[in-house]
């Protein structure tokens, strides 16, 4: 009899010793899903997907450059007029960074294809663009700036007319150099390629509009 309570014991606590563990996974699981071992995923890899993922990311900054440029604007004050009594020069030396930027705001349907086993894509991006520099008015300085007697009362913008112009030769340099635009190409398209390649896409095809190659 007593070998009998000892073993009707045994089993109850057994099965309310599972039961008690069985209810704290499922609260657990509940409160923190991932850490479910039986719960399903769901990959979703269909064009709309797609899309609305690369349009989230709107302007993407693909590359980065930093430019020093070297401004001398010099202001007489008439022809008749010596340059001590209304004159006015300004050395400046602008430091910045430009960005190269793809836009993938505009990107539609038509340029993000999806084959229809949903194993490769391809996707035409507008070319990248040189974005407005971002001046670093704390390093930038002043080399020299010379003023006439009546510019002294009467004050000047002289010096922020150097750093518009600093901005415009920046942005021009980033521009004619081609280099950082190159490099905003390579580093998109190597961005896509990870991207697409996470989602388990066999192929990816990058290309820019207006490309030959």
């Amino acid at each position: 009899m007593v070998r009998r309570m000892r073993l009707i014991k045994s089993v109850v606590g057994t099965v309310l010793g599972g039961a008690l563990l069985v209810g704290m996974v499922l609260a657990l699981t509940a409160w923190q899903p991932w850490l479910n071992p039986f719960r399903e995923t769901t990959t979703d890899r269909t064009g709309a997907s797609v899309l609305q993922s690369l349009t989230d990311l709107s302007d993407y900054h693909a590359a980065s450059a930093h430019y020093e440029t070297v401004v001398d604007i010099e202001k007489d004050g008439g022809r008749f007029v010596p340059d001590f009594l209304s004159g006015e020069r300004v050395l400046y030396v602008g430091k910045g960074d430009v960005d190269a930027v793809v836009d993938f705001g505009e990107l539609d349907e038509r340029r993000v294809v999806v084959s229809e086993d949903a194993a490769s894509v391809q996707v035409t991006l507008p070319q990248p663009t040189v974005d407005r520099p971002e001046l670093d008015l704390e390093n930038s300085y002043v080399v020299l700036h010379d003023e006439g007697l009546v510019n002294r009362f009467k004050g000047s913008e002289l010096e922020r007319e150097a750093q518009l112009r600093a901005v415009e030769q920046m942005t021009a340099a980033a521009a004619d150099e081609g280099l950082l635009l190159e490099l905003a190409r390579e580093n998109t398209t190597s961005m896509l390629e990870g991207l697409f390649g996470a989602l388990e896409y066999e192929s990816v095809t990058v290309t820019f509009e207006g490309d030959t190659d």
